[in-house]
């Protein structure tokens, strides 16, 4: 009988754990799903006002980034439906390289105030960012400081961005890119230095 009981309690302790690990990972997935937390502001002052031209040495391979994912490195299994959908869309990846012009730029124009930012691509067109939570076409858009990083977090549907912005010296401008599109996460990281 005292075996029965030890095997009962352990086996209730193992169900505790495993409901209590379940509402972890449903919790974790949940604040995943509402964005990131950002401030208005940075903080201490940070300057990313300027003329930055890419140091293409230091950068990622824009042709490995772009690469088309092969079917067997897909990590996400879609439904039939959802295939069909991302067949009929094209790319995912594409969409967001021809949306996020500093993926291509070679070189950038910062103008940088209190709550926003523009950004002109060379090549490419000029983007303006509010710091907030914005709607802007088909995207989410999410923009603010996590510490003297600005952060943009861009999402819509099957597809999320975010854009990381630090100095990592006075004239020395480091983007971390993170991409989920098709069912795949891409990085890169690119490095701009200011000329003025």
């Amino acid at each position: 009988m005292r075996k029965n009981r030890k095997q009962i309690s352990s086996q209730q302790l193992t169900a505790s754990i495993r409901t209590a690990l379940a509402g972890l990972v449903v919790a974790v997935l949940l604040t995943g799903c509402q964005g990131i937390d950002l401030a208005q502001t940075p903080v201490t002052s940070v300057e990313l006002s300027g003329v930055w031209t890419v140091d293409a040495m230091a950068s990622d391979d824009l042709r490995a980034f772009t690469r088309a994912p092969s079917e067997r490195r897909r990590r996400t299994k879609l439904s039939v439906q959802d295939e069909i959908r991302r067949i009929g869309l094209g790319s995912g990846l594409a969409f967001v390289v021809q949306g996020f012009q500093i993926i291509n730029a070679n070189q950038i124009v910062i103008e940088q105030s209190r709550d926003s930012m523009g950004v002109k691509h060379l090549p490419g067109t000029y983007r303006d960012v509010t710091w907030g939570d914005r709607e802007r076409d088909i995207w989410r858009v999410q923009a603010g400081w996590q510490e003297m990083d600005l952060v943009i977090f861009s999402t819509a549907k099957g597809l999320r961005v975010l854009e990381r912005y630090r100095l990592v010296g006075p004239n020395r401008l480091k983007l971390d890119l993170e991409v989920q599109a098709d069912g795949v996460k891409r990085q890169l990281t690119r490095f701009f230095d200011r000329k003025r």
